[in-house]
């Protein structure tokens, strides 16, 4: 029987085409939490990317994992839950990327209202070889710090790749910044022939393409979004037979092989489809809502079945 559902933001929650939440994959996110199956985020995006965007509003997530694995968390009801009940995730006005300088309420979704389960930093040696690199060949990259998002410049590729996301424009500071803190993800914007270059001087490190193939993620190796659902569930108790996912992306591959139950978008990468054990129709055409109702039908035949059992047994 699934306990929990780990739902995809870009491609899964959010179309692209839109840049809006259907309000019918909101409802379906409530009917899951009202059968007592808990739900939480898996996505490729930082919680203040979330924030700025509004890419849970109106909605109440038990909890994320986020940057691909890197920096996963749960949040405590009695601390998250009373934040949702009077802000529900608005989005803000403006974009506020230096996030404790902003100033502002900050999300139920924020990590101070929970607990940190995982947050594995890229090792100082590896982001020093990408700064080297940029130095001698520039190319924009933005820096995904604990509670801070910025870049070192901006020029067309990184708007495309912005644009593609639906995202605002980031604040741009000096390379030596990326020295001061923590690093948990990187997500550099390449030309073709840096491609090649740059994945042979990080052999510690994670490339996962977003779909324009120029632009990657880039974590610790051996960091993944299973490496998130892992810890959260062994927080929960919860075991991987437990569980399900949906998703899309190249990112999201290993995640649906792994729980007991995997779901691809109809609008998903044929490598995410292969992975999966259904694939729902696309996201333009209702695929979240179906693949809820798949998981909570399921759930229900399953529980059915055991409380048979049992009552056989028992006569």
């Amino acid at each position: 029987m699934i306990k929990i559902i780990f739902f995809d933001i870009d491609g899964t929650l959010r179309p692209f085409e839109t840049g809006e939440i259907p309000e019918a994959s909101k409802a379906a996110i409530q009917k899951a939490q009202d059968a007592g199956v808990l739900c939480a985020i898996a996505t490729g995006r930082h919680w203040v990317e979330i924030y700025n965007e509004g890419l849970v509003e109106d909605m109440y997530f038990d909890a994320f994992v986020t940057l691909d694995g890197a920096y996963d968390y749960i949040l405590h009801p009695e601390k998250a839950r009373p934040v949702f009940q009077t802000q529900g995730a608005k989005k803000p006005k403006d974009y506020h990327f230096l996030i404790d300088e902003a100033g502002l309420p900050l999300p139920y979704f924020d990590p101070k209202n929970g607990e940190l389960l995982l947050g594995e930093s890229i090792a100082p040696e590896m982001v020093d070889k990408v700064l080297a690199m940029a130095e001698e060949d520039p190319f924009p990259i933005l820096f995904l710090e604990e509670r801070r998002l910025y870049a070192n410049f901006v020029n067309d590729a990184l708007l495309r790749c912005l644009s593609e996301i639906k995202s605002g424009l980031p604040p741009t500071l000096p390379l030596s910044e990326a020295k001061k803190n923590p690093l948990y993800m990187l997500i550099p914007v390449l030309k073709k022939s840096q491609i090649e270059e740059l994945e042979k001087r990080i052999p510690d490190c994670n490339l996962v393409r977003w779909s324009d193939g120029l632009s990657f993620d880039l974590t610790k190796r051996d960091i993944s979004k299973v490496s998130g659902i892992e810890a959260i569930c062994k927080a929960l108790g919860i075991q991987k037979e437990e569980c399900a996912a949906i998703g899309d992306g190249w990112n999201d591959v290993e995640m649906l092989s792994h729980v007991g139950m995997g779901i691809a978008m109809g609008n998903a990468k044929e490598e995410c489809k292969a992975a999966a054990d259904y694939i729902t129709a696309p996201i333009l055409e209702g695929g979240l809502p179906r693949a809820v109702d798949y998981i909570l039908d399921i759930t229900k035949r399953r529980r059915s079945d055991v409380e048979k059992t049992i009552h056989f047994r028992a006569v």
